[in-house]
């Protein structure tokens, strides 16, 4: 009997400890949290230096109603810290967009990219209204997505995304 006791114990505080540290995995058994797959097809290339495990796919809306094509740039680990640490580059409306949520709306644990449902928005870099009204130049070529993002140091940051 104490070893079961013992034993959902330390369950309870393993939860506890998983939701404090990484609160979004929890979510993950309610429904309100998904897992993004890293997209190994392409090479991430920050101010010419190159950056790996950052790309992510999404394929569907959170509730898979709609289809779409999203790469996710979780940019949150980096060294460079810029202001928009999680980037999307919708492939199909050609435009870039940052997620404007809280800080818990994505976390990356083992590989994975944890996006809450709240995280599945974005907000365009372009519009005034609601963004910071920022020209990307986005090009996008046959294996190659060229952009830039507001950075608080040097004014942009060069962002390549090179098909492997």
């Amino acid at each position: 009997m104490k070893k079961v006791l013992f034993l959902i114990i330390l369950i309870i505080c393993s939860l506890a400890a998983l939701y404090y540290y990484k609160p979004v995995t929890i979510n993950y058994f309610f429904g309100i949290t998904r897992v993004l797959e890293p997209e190994n097809g392409y090479q991430l290339y920050i101010n010419n230096k190159r950056y790996e495990n950052c790309v992510f796919k999404s394929t569907e809306s959170f509730d898979k109603k709609r289809k779409h094509n999203l790469l996710i740039l979780y940019l949150r680990d980096l060294e460079i810290k810029p202001p928009f640490e999680i980037i999307a580059v919708d492939i199909d409306k050609k435009a870039t967009g940052y997620f404007c949520g809280s800080v818990n709306c994505y976390d990356k644990v083992f590989g994975s990219l944890f996006q809450s449902d709240m995280g599945s928005f974005y907000t365009y870099l372009e519009d005034d209204a609601k963004g910071p009204g920022f020209d990307s130049k986005l090009k996008i070529e046959n294996k190659k997505i060229d952009f830039y993002v507001p950075s608080e140091r040097n004014g942009r940051l060069h962002i390549q995304l090179l098909k492997k």
